[in-house]
């Protein structure tokens, strides 16, 4: 169910109504979703939902407690009001408890919902589909993917008279194909706002053309390779790293980003200077939610500018106690790239491996920021200039400040989805990097 913003307002009104703690805060998520699978050339199930999760948090001084119900009766509504107070008054008081925001917050403009999008119809997603499906079957490929388009909602607001509101779209289309014989295979995953940018057409003529190469892989030594890594590569390696650059942890001494006995890291230059990363709601091609669950605003934040860091996420509860400004944990994120295509790096690169994606990443040491994973889906070796033939996959043993400060060349960027973040909203270039650790061989394909 989407609501619109007066009719979101109107019901965070009615609900705060019934509260009888200290503070509250209430907070409305639903949408509407329709959804193609296919698999074996061929679609196989569509589907459509729609959904509404009305939630509040009741305070008692430092107590807290939830609940949540997708109903909107008076009664219901009244039920989980009186179901949040009672588990927090059953609740312990927290040392961290923060008191909920003040009204009067400025969100930065934020076009993320678009009726190009809204207004798709099965009709329209299985003709789109169906290119999809005629591509494989030409090239005597197998195709198995998922297309989904929603439109949704999220809406805040307290008894401090705080109240925010976010409308989205969203398209997504995910799809692998995979040669007969089992030996080659390739995977595109791709999402906007804008259905008019995601060119599923192009995207399957690329993907095709992939997972031909890389069938009947040659053996590779795993070693220290220059690397070209694919867009796709790239997101899980920048989002990967985000994860850690909370400014608490680095305060605290348990972090890479710690500065023994000086705090953090802020203002020193732990990257190559072509890394420049920001945060910004209001961009173009990956536009995000300008406020947090909680309802403080999220601007645009430089985090990394020419290989130096800027700032660190922190809780409200942290930066008050450190006495420093709040950064939230970013929306959105968008790594700069140059005017060059993935093409461009690898005419460049004598001796080298191209990545097409990595998958199953996890990590080894927290505080050294060592992260494994495997790759996937196409892995080139590149001679002279060309994609010479295919490899076996790897297993790698990286940390990402390692491959952000070996970057020899990057390409434009572009919004992209990653293995391990399928809704986050990144924008990355491809690199180019020098000495990747490719730790030992992986069957997978």
């Amino acid at each position: 169910m989407l609501l619109t913003d007066k009719e979101a307002k109107e019901l965070i009104k009615k609900v705060l109504s019934f509260s009888k703690a200290d503070s509250a805060v209430v907070t409305i998520k639903g949408g509407n979703s329709s959804n193609i699978r296919f698999a074996g050339n061929s679609i196989t199930t569509s589907g459509s939902g729609d959904n509404l999760t009305l939630e509040i948090v009741s305070n008692f001084s430092k107590k807290s407690g939830s609940a949540s119900n997708t109903t909107l009766e008076d009664s219901q509504i009244e039920e989980v009001v009186r179901n949040s107070e009672e588990n927090a008054k059953l609740s312990p008081e927290s040392k961290e408890f923060m008191l909920p925001l003040n009204s009067g917050q400025s969100y930065p403009k934020s076009k993320e919902f678009f009726e190009s999008t809204a207004s798709l119809s099965p009709s329209d997603m299985a003709s789109s589909v169906s290119y999809t499906l005629k591509t494989a079957e030409k090239n005597d490929l197998r195709s198995t993917g998922y297309f989904e388009t929603d439109e949704a909602f999220t809406a805040i607001g307290n008894t401090n008279g705080l109240y925010a509101y976010h409308d989205n779209t969203f398209a997504r289309f995910a799809t692998t194909m995979r040669t007969q014989d089992g030996t080659g295979s390739s995977k595109i995953d791709r999402s906007f706002a804008d259905i008019d940018n995601l060119k599923i057409n192009e995207l399957s003529d690329r993907l095709s053309e992939r997972s031909l190469l890389s069938q009947n892989p040659r053996r590779l030594e795993p070693g220290k390779y220059t690397a070209i890594l694919d867009h796709t590569a790239v997101c899980d390696i920048v989002t990967g790293m985000f994860g850690y650059m909370g400014m608490r942890s680095a305060d605290e001494g348990r972090s890479f980003f710690s500065f023994n006995g000086k705090g953090n890291k802020i203002g020193e230059k732990l990257f190559s200077e072509m890394v420049n990363i920001h945060s910004d709601p209001s961009d173009a091609l990956a536009p995000a939610r300008p406020f947090t669950d909680y309802g403080f605003p999220v601007s645009n934040t430089s985090w990394i500018k020419d290989g130096v860091l800027q700032n660190l996420h922190t809780s409200r509860y942290w930066a008050e106690k450190s006495g420093r400004q709040h950064v939230p944990y970013p929306t959105n994120l968008i790594m700069q790239g140059l005017n060059k295509s993935v093409e461009d790096l690898i005419a460049s690169t004598e001796r080298g491996v191209f990545v097409t994606r990595f998958w199953y990443i996890r990590s080894v040491d927290q505080k050294q920021m060592l992260l494994t994973g495997l790759t996937r889906d196409g892995v080139f070796l590149i001679e002279n200039g060309r994609l010479a033939y295919p490899v076996n996959n790897f297993r790698f043993n990286e940390s990402p400040v390692n491959v952000l400060d070996k970057i020899i060349d990057m390409s434009s960027a572009e919004k992209v989805v990653g293995s391990e973040n399928i809704n986050a909203r990144t924008v990355v270039p491809a690199l180019k990097v020098r000495d990747f650790n490719f730790s030992t061989i992986s069957d997978a394909v």
